[in-house]
Parts: C-alpha cells; structure tokens; sequence
C-alpha cells in the first residue's frame, strides 16, 4: 500500500494533469514498485463505482440474484483493472517505452481517480431525472469525452508518444472497457 503522501502527490499530479499541466508528472513516483503500489487507486474509486452501479438504470426483467450480481460485477470491476495493465506492458515494451511503463501505469491508475470525480456527478445528475433526459444525455456525453481527452493528454505525456498513437492507446483502453463491461452484463 502506498503511504498517504505518496497518495496525495500522485492524486495532485493527477490533478495537475487535468489541467494539461505535464509538470504534474513530476509528482509520481516512477518506480515499479510505485506503479504496483497505484493499484490502490482502485479501492479509492471502489466506492464511487459501487454508487455508479447503483444509479444506473436496470436494463432487464429478469435479474440475477444480488450475490450473483454482485460476483460478477467484482470480477468486471478487477478485470477493468488489470486488463489494460497487462495490454499496455507488451504495448510500451512494443512501441519502445518500456523504460516508461512504470510511470504511465501509476499515472493511469491515479488519474482514475480523478476521472472518477468528474464522471460520477454527471451520471448521478442524468439520472435523476433533475434535468431533461435530453440534456442529461448531452452532459454525460460531454463528461465522457472530457474523461477521454484526459486520457489521451496522460497516455501521451507519461508514454512521451505522438498524439495518434496515445489515441489508439485510448481506443484500445474503450474497447477492453466495452468487452468486460459487456461481458459482465451478459452474465446478469
């Protein structure tokens, strides 16, 4: 686990780097170990994401039983996780920056947690019901690609990677998200 001052400059630099501020990498540590250590991000975003679960709408009659549901959404939510990690290992190693692996996935990890703290508000605010369906979709619609623009800047900058690469980077992190998430939606 890492300790809170590790927390708080790597959640800062997170910060720093949703303002497109580069710099905010100098706040990490780059070391292996650090970047096994932002895992625990995870159990920072666990609580939001158990909220996201909540509040999105049910989208079938016939629901598995709540343990059930449960299972199978921890399994997606560690999958999430992990998937993108391992992707991204032989990925930077492939396009040359395995050197800078360490660094991109403690970045990816904690910049979860920011991308957490915007995403959240909005999905609450669309669903429920506060604003018209129509501009809850659009705010939603505008948080997420905000999410991904952020993504973008952190593959791009902790990867030193040309633009369009750190954008299929991000394109591949969406379809691996879109596999588990329909994987784990199928299942319940």
């Amino acid at each position: 686990m890492p300790t809170l001052r590790e927390m708080a400059y790597a959640l800062f630099g997170a910060l720093r780097l949703a303002r497109f501020d580069a710099s905010g990498l100098d706040f990490f540590d780059r070391s292996s170990a650090a970047a096994l250590r932002s895992f625990a991000a995870a159990l920072v975003v666990l609580p939001a994401y158990v909220l996201l679960v909540l509040v999105r709408p049910a989208t079938d009659e016939t629901a598995v039983s709540w343990p059930t549901f449960m299972v199978v959404d921890a399994i997606a939510y560690v999958g999430s996780w992990t998937a993108y990690a391992l992707v991204m290992d032989e990925i930077s190693r492939w396009l040359d920056r395995g050197a800078r692996y360490p660094l991109f996935l403690s970045v990816y990890n904690w910049s979860s947690v920011v991308q957490m703290m915007v995403y959240l508000p909005a999905v609450i605010i669309a669903q429920s019901g506060v604003l018209p369906a129509d501009l809850g979709e659009t705010v939603e619609f505008a948080v997420t690609l905000a999410v991904l623009i952020y993504q973008w800047f952190v593959t791009r900058v902790a990867l030193d990677v040309p633009a369009l690469p750190a954008a299929g980077l991000v394109l591949i992190d969406m379809l691996l998200s879109v596999l588990i998430s329909g994987s784990a939606d199928s299942m319940q």
